[in-house]
């Protein structure tokens, strides 16, 4: 489609009119892409509920909402993914993947718009990527067992591996409990306490020492709808949690989002253990994929059967903000090229952590 045909709006999340949310839904159902809870009505409003700065692009068609780009767009005019640090997976949500992205926001007030875990599938994101990667994903529409087998196959040592396990832990003799959809509060409070320990002990940042983090993880617990759901599942064992996850769903994609364990249960690899049990039972309520994000971890290759490509870079107007960033990433480059080994990529990292931070106060 032609984007001279196209006019843009934009507005906040939280004014977005009747007709305006209509066409979100229409234009989601008609995509099997958009999917996963991230692309939820429901999700975006409640992030404006916490963030000011959440913003719908509205593209418009002789008067016909066409496409609806959610983003967080900070005072500086630099646009983010829908939650910041917390955006996996973002995109435009539309039935036509051939819109173009940076001719719109060429009419709007955003100078950069800095993208990550976009659908690559989506043109406007693919043509301005600096990165490509797989996203991965655990297919379950042909039944977990389907699943199981088809990974047998693919590696079998690992499958090996995850069954001696479940036998170790099966013949303990200890009292095992799994809660596929834990509704306890004080689980809650327990699983985040350790999530944020593990940030703190493995120098990796945390996404919640933002307020709001906080309190959208709290809003998602009590949110309980066919769109969107947030979903506790935690496994105990002799009444202690040993492994726990917080993600959210849709009616049919589960996003793997915040995994822990207690390392004292490490023997049995709990964290395995209570994805194959959440596997199992999510597989009997409907869910056709567990999306496990990007990333090369090893347990995302080991359990993905699948994959969908996301896109990382960005869309720029001739601004101020563009040109700082464009500068970092001169910086950045330039030390890279310098043989100073692990130090060159210093610069890169301390750009990264501070993009991070912006992301998650809205700068």
């Amino acid at each position: 489609m032609a984007n001279r045909a196209v006019t843009t709006e934009l507005v906040p999340i939280a004014n977005l009119d009747r007709a305006q949310r209509a066409s979100w839904r229409g234009l989601r159902a008609d995509n099997r892409a958009l999917a996963s809870p991230y692309f939820s009505l429901e999700f975006a409003d409640l992030i404006a509920d916490r963030r000011p700065d959440t913003q719908a692009l509205v593209l418009s068609h002789k008067g016909r909402t066409v496409g609806i780009l959610p983003m967080q767009l900070s005072r500086l005019g630099v646009a983010r993914p829908l939650g910041g640090p917390l955006g996996d997976h973002h995109g435009v949500i539309t039935d036509d993947d051939s819109l173009d992205i940076a001719s719109a926001l060429e009419h709007s007030p955003v100078s950069v718009f800095c993208f990550h875990g976009a659908l690559a599938g989506q043109a406007g994101f693919a043509g301005r990527a600096s990165q490509i990667e797989p996203s991965w994903t655990v297919d379950l529409s042909q039944g977990c067992d389907a699943w199981l087998e088809e990974r047998r196959t693919a590696d079998a040592k690992a499958m090996r591996n995850i069954r001696a396990r479940q036998r170790k832990l099966a013949e303990s003799g200890l009292d095992i409990v799994y809660r596929l959809d834990d509704r306890r509060p004080e689980a809650l409070a327990q699983t985040f306490a350790c999530k944020r320990e593990q940030y703190r002990r493995t120098h990796a940042f945390d996404v919640f020492i933002a307020r709001w983090a906080r309190e959208l993880i709290a809003d998602l617990f009590e949110h309980q709808t066919q769109q969107l759901r947030g979903c506790l599942s935690t496994l105990e064992i002799n009444g202690q949690l040993a492994a726990a996850h917080f993600g959210m769903r849709s009616q049919s994609v589960l996003h793997y989002w915040f995994p822990v364990y207690w390392p004292e249960h490490a023997q049995f690899g709990p964290g395995l253990q209570l994805f194959m049990e959440m596997a199992r039972q999510m597989a009997d309520d409907g869910i056709d994929e567990i999306h496990l994000g990007p990333g090369d971890a090893e347990f995302k290759q080991k359990l993905a059967n699948a994959s969908f490509d996301v896109a990382t870079g960005r869309i720029e107007q001739p601004s101020m903000a563009a040109s700082l960033m464009a500068a970092g990433a001169g910086m950045d480059a330039f030390a890279r090229r310098l043989p100073l080994g692990r130090v060159a990529r210093w610069p890169g990292k301390a750009l990264h952590r501070l993009d991070t931070l912006a992301a998650a106060y809205g700068i």
